[in-house]
């Protein structure tokens, strides 16, 4: 793994520290208590969710251990990509840590603050907050995402959908 990561080293792009440290003030994450309603029909595996109690919107697929999670912040500013797992890849609860996403031979890094064991299904994750168009873009054209490629619990994600589950999500924040 650590080949893997040398040699896209170059393609690497630091997501923003700034928008990162907001993480803690801010975690854009649906709570158990908000009201979520599916919008629309689900798109190739994505279910697209108007989250009722914040007045935003975010987009979910499940996969084989895990589920994936993108929506924006509650000022809409900024957006998240959450990715949670049912293996053990050894976060501890509130710590922030960082975080890795390939997405082909671009490697994103963020801060995360870390999540486990308060999660429904015994999911454990994290999420990164960005602003940056080129991670959106890699988010929304390519078709799989390793998440956490340098720990044990490394996992890869199928991103089949994507760039039209992405558009289903901002025509719900429009209404």
């Amino acid at each position: 793994m650590r080949n893997f990561l040398t040699i896209i080293a170059a393609a690497s792009i630091a997501l923003s520290s700034a928008i990162a440290a907001n993480a803690q003030s801010q975690n854009p994450l649906p709570k158990a208590s908000d009201v979520l309603v599916r919008y629309g029909k689900d798109i190739e595996g994505w279910t697209i969710y108007t989250n009722q109690t914040r007045g935003d919107c975010l987009i979910v697929r499940d996969f084989g251990q895990g589920s994936v999670q993108m929506g924006v912040t509650a000022n809409q500013e900024v957006g998240y990509l959450g990715v949670f797992t049912k293996a053990d890849i050894g976060l501890k609860n509130g710590n922030t840590t960082d975080i890795f996403v390939a997405l082909d031979r671009n490697l994103y890094k963020g801060v995360a603050t870390s999540t486990s064991g308060e999660l429904k299904g015994g999911l454990s994750g994290g999420y990164i907050l960005t602003d940056d168009p080129k991670f959106k873009r890699d988010v929304a054209k390519k078709y799989e995402m390793t998440v956490f490629p340098e720990t044990k619990g490394t996992f890869v994600v199928d991103l089949k959908g994507t760039f039209k589950a992405m558009a289903a999500g901002k025509k719900c924040l429009k209404h």
